[in-house]
């Protein structure tokens, strides 16, 4: 098994809890909680989640093909600082409901207050989720909102320096919930995250190991585009682990094949099958540095932070690109009112542009093949019903309600590139867009289910 793959078994100092399905039947169930971090800085994020929670849940509903109100639940986990840097709360958990209006109403009374010195309790908010009463049988998906790192990556004047006074490590933290199939999305609050000296390359890292996204947001319009795409997508991927996962595990940890070769396999052949899944997209305003990947891959690969820190190195001048960089200063001397990110690019320049993403795993995995691959694979007529490592694999993936994007801001597309830079009934306003696209599978979310299908069955 790949060094990637190795956790400390013992890192958890209690089990998760799990909710009794005797009535289980096979249909599909999503365990969806969203952890936020309520200092000073977040209070447009808040009311974001706040205002649009009731239309989130309708469209993970709808396009995700839920059968009734109980398949839905949500979490919320709302967090600050230890004390004395904060002394209102730490974490406040809410728990699990079906009820919707009840998650409005314990988002509506959270509001952004405290903080104190950079670092906030996000360690204790993931030590909180993952003891969580998940229900077994469900999908199961964390979306972290914070601008602000955990205590103990080496951040200057951190009042916890050597880590959650709590004693639990985040990064063993995350190794557990990749283990129970918990799967971490992270929205980035820029641009504030990024005048941390590592926080962008730590959660990288955690958003890897549990087969996660990192989303980037200058905005908190975007928030609810960002989590009903994610949701979408990892629906989807949830889909081809339950359905692959058992045999891609074997070979990754029966016959120690390494994650990357097995990867590559799973994706021929779901091309060939003319699998398709949904990606949602946003254009990366991070600049590459071998420092950052650097970083990411020593996060990754760590035991804990405290064997992580000394191996950090530190990324000189801006995380951000100079295209995002420029368009910030034309932005505030046109005094423009919302915060801007990089306009999208003409198609022609598409692949090109997606290459300087930050990547979602770590730097030594390939990039995917161009679109025309695809095309080639198809052309050997592999029958819909071909199975891939000895196992059917479903061929329609969920669609939209409709056929129709969850938001006006949100597109779908089975050819469209990875950026719409050449719709012409749609101006380019300069502002961050989201992109709901469905299309061929990509190497980077089969590697995605090869990890979550390892991770899952290490401990059988």
């Amino acid at each position: 098994m790949d060094e990637d793959m190795d956790f400390d078994a013992n890192a958890a100092q209690k089990k998760p809890q799990f909710h009794d399905e005797s009535y289980y039947d096979g249909r599909k169930m999503l365990d969806l909680v969203f952890v936020q971090d309520c200092t000073g800085s977040q209070g447009s994020y808040i009311s974001s989640a706040t205002k649009n929670i009731q239309d989130i849940c309708a469209h993970i509903f709808e396009s995700g093909k839920l059968q009734s109100q109980e398949d839905l639940r949500v979490g919320l986990v709302a967090f600050r600082d230890h004390p004395p840097q904060d002394h209102t709360y730490v974490v406040k958990n809410f728990g699990f409901s079906s009820d919707i209006s009840k998650v409005h109403k314990d988002l509506a009374g959270l509001y952004a207050s405290g903080g104190g010195d950079g670092p906030e309790a996000v360690t204790a908010a993931l030590a909180e989720v993952l003891h969580m009463e998940w229900r077994e049988h469900a999908s199961k998906m964390v979306v972290l909102i914070a601008d602000a790192p955990p205590h103990g990556i080496g951040e200057y004047g951190d009042g916890f320096d050597e880590g959650s006074p709590d004693g639990h490590d985040p990064l063993q933290v995350v190794r557990e919930m990749a283990s129970r199939g918990i799967t971490l999305f992270f929205v980035a609050c820029e641009p504030a995250l990024s005048g941390y000296s590592y926080a962008t390359d730590f959660y990288q890292a955690i958003t890897t190991i549990t087969s996660g996204l990192m989303l980037p947001l200058t905005t908190a319009d975007l928030l609810s585009h960002a989590i009903v795409g994610s949701v979408l997508e990892n629906l989807d991927m949830e889909r081809l682990v339950r359905e692959v996962g058992h045999a891609v595990a074997q070979r990754i940890l029966g016959n120690n094949e390494s994650v990357d070769d097995v990867a590559r396999e799973l994706h021929e052949k779901l091309l060939l099958r003319n699998e398709s899944t949904k990606k949602v997209v946003i254009e990366s305003i991070y600049k590459e540095s071998p420092e950052a990947v650097h970083n990411v891959a020593v996060f990754t690969h760590a035991s804990s932070l405290r064997e992580a820190r000394p191996q950090l190195q530190r990324v000189h001048g801006s995380r951000f690109t100079e295209k995002y960089l420029l368009a910030r200063q034309t932005a505030n001397r046109n005094l423009y009112t919302y915060p801007y990110s990089p306009p999208t690019p003409a198609r022609s320049t598409s692949e090109k542009r997606y290459s300087t993403m930050v990547p979602s795993s770590p730097p030594s995995a390939p990039s995917s093949p161009p679109r025309k691959v695809v095309q080639d694979f198809a052309a050997f007529g592999a029958p819909k019903n071909a199975s891939v490592f000895g196992t059917a694999v479903a061929s329609t993936p969920f669609s939209l309600a409709g056929g129709k994007a969850a938001f006006g801001g949100m597109r779908t597309s089975s050819t469209r590139s990875i950026f719409d830079g050449d719709d012409e009934d749609e101006e380019d306003d300069g502002r961050q867009k989201v992109e709901l696209k469905e299309d061929s599978i990509s190497l980077d979310q089969a590697r995605r289910i090869a990890m979550q299908s390892a991770w899952r069955n290490v401990r059988g």
